[in-house]
C-alpha cells in the first residue's frame, strides 16, 4: 500500500536515486557534533527518561553530539547510533560511551537491512525532513517496524517532523502518523503535547533488570 499523506503534495512517488535522501552534501546540518542538543532532542529525552525500562536497547537514528548516549548509557543494555557524518561518528567514538556504539548508515536506503537484534525504543527526530520520495520514506518504516520489539517504539517530535531540509514538501503532522499507523504495523500515540510515538503493535516484552 503507498501512503497518501494530506499535506505531501508534490512529493515524487519514487525518485529513482541511487542515494536516497537529500542534503548529504551539506555539512551545517549533516555534521551536529559540535553544536548543542536542540530542542526537539531535549524534549524526546526527557519522554525518555520516564518510559526507559532498564537494559532496553535504543537505536539512535542521526546521533549529532552524542547527548543521548551519554545520559542513557547507565540505564540502557546497549544503544546503537546511526549518523552520514563522519565527524559525528568521530566525535561519539572518541566519548567512549560503554555500551555505545556508531555506524555510518543511510536510513532511506539499505542501512538498516544489516542491523540484527531488536530494539525496544527508536529515537528520530528527523524522521522525513530528509526524504526523497514517498517509496524510500516507506521503506525506512518497513526497516523500523523489522527492526521493533513488539511494545517497542519510534519516539519523534512535531518540531523535528514539520521542519524539511530546503523547505521541502516532507513535513509530518500527527494525523500523518495516524495514517502511517493504518498502513504498517504501529499505533500512533500522543506522548505530550510535542513527543509522539510509533508503537510496534503486539505485547511489550520484560527487559532485563
Amino acid at each position: 500500500m503507498t501512503l497518501h499523506l494530506q499535506y505531501w503534495d508534490g512529493v515524487p512517488a519514487d525518485c529513482g536515486r541511487d542515494t536516497p535522501g537529500v542534503g548529504h552534501d551539506n555539512p551545517k546540518v549533516m555534521d551536529l557534533s559540535a553544536r548543542s542538543t536542540t530542542e526537539d532532542q531535549q524534549r524526546i529525552e526527557a519522554v525518555l527518561d520516564t518510559l526507559l525500562a532498564p537494559g532496553a536497547r535504543i537505536l539512535h537514528v542521526g546521533v549529532g553530539n552524542s547527548s543521548l548516549a551519554r545520559r542513557f548509557a547507565g540505564r540502557a543494555g546497549a544503544i546503537l547510533g546511526l549518523t552520514l557524518s563522519d565527524a559525528e561518528k568521530r566525535h561519539g567514538d572518541a566519548l567512549r560511551v560503554p555500551g555505545y556504539r556508531i555506524e555510518i548508515a543511510n536510513k532511506y536506503g539499505d542501512g538498516l537491512a544489516p542491523l540484527h537484534g531488536a530494539f525496544d525504543v527508536i529515537v528520530d527526530n528527523n524522521p522525513a525532513s530528509f526524504g526523497c520520495c514517498v517509496s524510500h520514506f516507506e521503506g525506512m518504516l518497513r526497516q523500523y517496524a523489522r527492526l521493533l520489539m513488539p511494545g517497542g517504539m519510534l519516539l519523534t517530535d512535531r518540531e523535528g517532523m514539520y521542519w524539511c531540509y530546503a523547505n521541502g514538501p516532507m513535513r509530518l503532522r500527527f494525523e500523518d502518523l495516524e495514517t502511517i499507523a493504518r498502513s504498517h504495523p504501529f499505533i500512533a500515540e500522543r506522548i505530550t503535547a510535542h513527543v509522539f510515538a510509533l508503537r510496534r503493535r503486539g505485547a511489550v516484552r520484560e527487559t532485563a533488570s
